[in-house]
């Protein structure tokens, strides 16, 4: 700017130095007509390469210097004839007018040629946005990429999906005013300091805040750098959560087959150990102690089986193929049947059971609803206090059978009630507080609501967790 403010000055005065020089050279060879144009072609030069303020100050001392040295007397700025008077006056006029109509047309060109750089810097900011390393940070890149292809001093982006503030450049305070432009979701602009604040919006939705300082950028391109900058952050996340999922699917495909082959490895020598074990029994040839032994190993090897048959349905469980075989069951003998499943686990607990005669009887499919209640029962016993009091309470809301089991001594943080029914999710808190795979509530959870219920968690530091599983009740429809 302080450039072309300095070339602007050094044409003034060339100019009227020009002015005054030709004047005092030829005023006694040209006449005031023959003067004006050549005057006038000046002036107009200046408007075309100065501006319409340059041009006016430059046609004043033409007028003058016509005045002085071309119109009678010379040498003088007395007019004596009217048609001088006319000549002169018409001379500024028109300088006037000429002037402000080239500096319209050179304004116009320079809008349309700044518009044009503005226009291919956008494509190539499109263009390079494909080209991005999703594997390392998109919102540093993406200050780097802006500040490179515009002109600006410095580019500072907030992405409020990963609550994350990115910058390159010079971007003075640029944090705590990005976050409140996107709070206030309005767009701001400092002229004084040549900054613009924007507010990301991918459809309705504001997805972050982005600030350019130091620029002479005009508004619709920041706008649309803006838009590009609000689709780039929208593809990163959307790439992100693809690729997450895939990647799960994919992880999940794979510790399903190494589970469900780990588990039919499993199979054959388990039944080897329990066969064995019940020959001994029946030879009837061993001693009190031998068969005190051998009873311990059947028992647990049936146990074993039980867990390996149980694992083996679990990485079997998919609610987009399981088949649901629903029939009419009492929710008591069921309830009594885990128990005695999870007898072991349940050994130094108590277990209280309230169950309302109006919740008794469900529609379910009993093989699915067991293996959901071992897995939550198995969860409570974990994480449960030792000899402490394990409540299971059953009754009728409406068309659903409402079963809470409350366990003292755990607590779920509300920020991990829907992470702990994730498939090979633990909770950091608990981790190494019991062993487990991770995969107990994911069952239990795709079990429920492969009868179409729901399963949530009420958790309290001082009160204890409570699992509330809410499953299709019998009514009269069903009989």
């Amino acid at each position: 700017m302080l450039r072309i403010r300095i070339r602007s000055t050094l044409l003034v005065l060339a100019a009227s130095a020009f002015f005054i020089g030709f004047g005092m050279v030829a005023n006694h060879h040209l006449n005031l007509a023959a003067t004006i144009s050549v005057y006038l072609f000046v002036t107009l030069a200046i408007a075309h390469n100065a501006g319409f303020a340059e041009a006016s100050i430059v046609s004043v001392v033409a007028t003058l210097c016509l005045e002085y040295y071309f119109a009678p007397p010379l040498m003088s700025f007395r007019v004596d004839r009217p048609e001088n008077w006319t000549a002169l006056g018409t001379f500024e006029g028109v300088s006037l007018i000429v002037s402000r109509l080239s500096h319209r047309a050179r304004r116009h060109q320079l809008m349309l040629e700044r518009q044009s750089t503005e226009q291919k810097a956008l494509g190539e900011l499109c263009r390079d946005l494909l080209l991005l390393d999703w594997k390392q940070s998109p919102e540093k890149q993406l200050c780097a990429l802006i500040k490179a292809t515009f002109p600006l001093h410095g580019v500072a982006l907030w992405n409020a999906y990963e609550d994350t503030f990115s910058s390159s450049g010079e971007t003075p305070g640029a944090e705590d005013a990005t976050k409140a432009v996107y709070f206030s979701e309005r767009n701001y602009d400092d002229v004084s300091n040549r900054t613009s604040f924007r507010v990301l919006f991918f459809g309705t939705r504001a997805v972050g805040a982005l600030m350019l300082h130091g620029h002479s950028i005009d508004s619709l391109s920041i706008n649309s750098i803006a838009s590009i900058t609000a689709m780039a952050i929208e593809r990163t996340r959307s790439l992100g959560v693809e690729l997450n999922v895939e990647a799960e699917r994919q992880s999940e495909q794979l510790r399903s087959a190494l589970l469900d082959g780990l588990a039919h490895a499993f199979k054959t020598p388990l039944a080897t150990i329990t066969i064995a074990s019940s020959g001994l029994l029946a030879a009837q040839e061993l001693n009190a102690r031998q068969t005190r032994l051998v009873n311990l190993i059947e028992r647990e090897a049936t146990r074993l089986s039980q867990l390996t048959t149980r694992l083996l349905r679990t990485s079997q469980l998919d609610p987009a193929q399981v088949v649901v075989r629903e029939k009419v069951v009492e929710l008591r003998p069921l309830i009594q049947g885990v128990l005695d499943e999870c007898a072991t686990q349940l050994k130094a607990r108590r277990v209280d059971i309230s169950i309302t005669p109006e919740a008794n009887t469900v529609r379910c499919d009993p093989q699915l609803l067991n293996l959901a209640l071992v897995q939550i029962l198995d969860n409570a016993a974990k994480y449960g206090i030792q000899d402490s009091l394990v409540r299971i309470s059953a009754d009728r809301s409406g068309l659903q059978a409402i079963l809470r089991i409350h366990n003292q001594g755990s607590y779920i943080p509300l920020s991990e009630r829907n992470k702990v029914f994730t498939r090979f999710y633990r909770s950091p808190s608990v981790e190494h507080r019991a062993p487990g795979t991770g995969l107990g509530l994911s069952v239990a959870k795709k079990a429920i609501e492969a009868h179409g219920g729901k399963i949530s968690i009420e958790s309290d530091v001082l009160g204890g967790t409570t699992f509330v599983v809410a499953i299709p009740a019998y009514t009269e429809e069903h009989a």
